[in-house]
């Protein structure tokens, strides 16, 4: 059986080829790495108004299902808008461990004085 290189350009390309395709596959295994990492908590950094978000604001929040979002705003339709975020637990669904998870992606309800005035 004939080979098509001498044994000179066979040993050239060992030496240089193989290094060279190992680089490229630790470099590709390593890119790769990242996709099996675990991935973090994703942190929300927005504030949902109970009294004025759509349900796909609603949706957004932890643990809300579309189910639950449009719940929410079919309660908020009829009675009238939240007063405070207790009051959230009024509709069905949402209870104390659902409105601890969500709290803190909920804009604080204005306070309103004793004389009739919103106090920011």
């Amino acid at each position: 059986m004939k080979l098509f290189l001498r044994y000179q350009d066979q040993l050239t390309i060992l030496f240089w080829g193989v290094p060279f395709l190992g680089v490229i596959f630790s470099f590709s295994f390593f890119q790769n790495m990242k996709e099996w990492e675990p991935e973090h908590q994703k942190e929300y950094q927005f504030l949902v108004d109970m009294n004025t978000a759509t349900v796909e604001e609603i949706l957004a929040l932890p643990g809300i299902g579309e189910k639950l979002a449009e719940e929410i705003t079919l309660y908020r339709q009829t009675r009238g808008p939240f007063n405070d975020h207790r009051e959230i637990m009024n509709v069905k669904g949402i209870g104390v461990k659902k409105l601890d998870t969500v709290k803190p992606y909920l804009r604080e309800f204005p306070s309103v004085t004793s004389n009739g005035f919103i106090n920011d």
